[in-house]
């Protein structure tokens, strides 16, 4: 790759990091291009060169995030884990860190009024997400329903869990996601 394509490919993808911290940590309505563009240390001139819009910013930091997780559950092997993603997904460490997180928890309640490239890009995750549960599921005869069932109490619980003040209900709604996806999974240890 020769020098200037890389440092192209680097300066998208400090963009690309720069709007997840920023999406993930504001939403996506409350986000300028000024903002990821200052938070990557560049100016808004220079956004043009790397995406169309912030629609696209924003779906490609969502297809981005998919492949990373994507790429680590291939490199874990066959065996994804699917009751430690479980695990993970609705810890506190997930709930308090907000920037680097799963781009689903940020976006759910604006998520019908958007673009339909952003809509592809969520849904692109949310299958992801399913796929991996039944995957480790197939044997079950409802590996399917238990599958879409979990991925909704792992993003549902952890939307709630970052929704509310008191920590306390907070770590008690993280909890009763958690058991009940664990049960459903049948990954109780």
């Amino acid at each position: 790759m020769a020098a200037s394509a890389k440092k192209s490919e680097q300066v998208r993808d400090n963009i690309l990091e720069s709007a997840q911290r920023l999406f993930n940590r504001h939403g996506f309505s409350a986000v300028s291009i000024d903002d990821v563009m200052g938070e990557a240390g560049l100016t808004r001139g220079s956004f043009y060169r790397y995406f169309s819009s912030k629609t696209e910013l924003y779906a490609q930091s969502v297809i981005r995030a998919v492949g990373e997780k994507r790429a680590r559950a291939a490199r874990v092997g066959q065996h994804s884990g699917a009751d430690q993603i479980v695990r993970d997904y609705l810890s506190e460490g997930h709930q308090n860190n907000i920037e680097t997180g799963c781009p689903m928890i940020a976006l759910p309640a604006d998520i019908s009024r958007m673009d339909p490239s952003v809509r592809a890009a969520f849904e692109s995750a949310l299958r992801l997400m399913i796929e991996m549960f039944q995957h480790e599921l197939r044997e079950s005869g409802q590996a399917r329903d238990h599958a879409i069932a979990i991925s909704a109490l792992c993003v549902g619980g952890m939307v709630l869990a970052r929704s509310v003040e008191d920590r306390d209900l907070a770590a008690e709604l993280r909890a009763a996601s958690m058991n009940v996806a664990l049960s459903l999974g049948n990954w109780r240890n």
